[in-house]
């Protein structure tokens, strides 16, 4: 039986044979990947996302959805620093939710911040109207993200009284719009977490390879152990025997090269802390480089560096960091703060 399983990590779609060694680079004067949230709304309650939680507006600070003149402050203010790898229009909240995002693109690509500009979506909201937006903002690729094989499956994992059809008839239409235009972007690949179950991942593989240019189905992975569950319904130990968590280590890469712009302009660290726990800055208060190279991010690199990742708490029990592919545990902490 065919099973096409890849991981879920895009924060860098670089080839391999071109990353930068971050022990000899770090620190950096660009992040390399941008977690862009147009908003932190969702149409979904899936019940392995933290959106599901009866406290995430509480947590998360409210909801909110980012203004086409805050975007383009962020565009200069990137554009200050130099050119990012890939803008990933994603964290919490789905994308379209914000009517804005299809300008957010076309205002990006026209800036050229970025080498690669990605959506990651349910599909759900991807009207005709919105596509024939998505596809002359010149989008480089978009991640659908399916939440089951059939109806019951679906309504079961997103809550939603959303028939699933819809979805794949608006995935098909998107394709083909695209595909009468002569156009080849975005680039669309389908996604489903693996359900353990061989039949239903088959059944996915089957329906989606003909509508995308790839369907994958990913591994279990789970947020930063957040207090009000496990979401990922697998004990840690279980969690780290599969390959994707293979690449063991100490310090965690993604302080060194990444970073989140909630929607509310708060800037975190970490695209699995849902619950803004390593927030380093604001955009209201300070600029992107200020917060770039500011000490606050500087201090929380350092911790990490120092082997002391236990004492913060959105990271302690995380287990996110065994997926890059990067490793630092071999910079020392006064090597890197001699650099700064």
């Amino acid at each position: 039986m065919e099973k096409h399983v890849t991981t879920p990590n895009y924060s860098d779609l670089r080839d391999s044979s071109k990353r930068i060694d971050l022990v000899e680079m770090s620190p950096i004067s660009c992040p390399m990947t941008i977690y862009l949230e147009a908003t932190n709304i969702c149409n979904f309650k899936c019940k392995y996302c933290p959106e599901s939680f009866d406290d995430y507006e509480n947590i998360t600070g409210g909801f909110h959805r980012m203004s086409t003149a805050e975007f383009e402050m962020i565009c200069d203010q990137v554009n200050e620093m130099g050119q990012l790898k890939t803008l990933n229009f994603y964290m919490m909240g789905e994308p379209f939710v914000n009517k804005n995002l299809p300008e957010f693109i076309k205002i990006a690509k026209s800036k050229k911040i970025s080498e690669k500009l990605i959506v990651t979506t349910n599909g759900s909201l991807l009207d005709a109207e919105t596509a024939q937006k998505v596809i002359d903002s010149e989008l480089d690729y978009i991640r659908f993200s399916i939440y089951g094989t059939d109806q019951d499956d679906f309504s079961k994992t997103t809550g939603s009284k959303l028939n699933i059809e819809r979805i794949i008839d608006r995935i098909r239409y998107f394709r083909k719009l695209r595909d009468e235009q002569g156009k080849t972007k975005p680039f669309l690949y389908a996604k489903m977490i693996d359900t353990l179950d061989d039949n239903r991942n088959q059944n996915f593989l089957n329906l989606f390879r003909d509508i995308c240019e790839e369907a994958a189905i990913e591994p279990v992975m789970n947020w930063n152990d957040p207090s009000e569950g496990n979401l990922s319904g697998l004990e840690t130990s279980v969690l780290l025997e599969k390959p994707y968590f293979s690449k063991r280590k100490e310090v965690c890469p993604f302080p060194f090269y990444t970073l989140v712009i909630h929607s509310d302009l708060s800037v975190s660290v970490c695209c699995v802390d849902w619950a803004k726990k390593t927030v380093v800055g604001n955009l209201k208060e300070q600029s992107l480089k200020k917060i770039w190279m500011g000490e606050r991010l500087k201090e929380f690199r350092l911790t990490h560096l120092r082997r002391e990742r236990h004492s913060l708490e959105a990271c302690r029990a995380c287990t996110f960091l065994h997926t890059a592919p990067d490793s630092l545990d071999e910079l020392s902490p006064d090597t890197f703060s001699a650099r700064y």
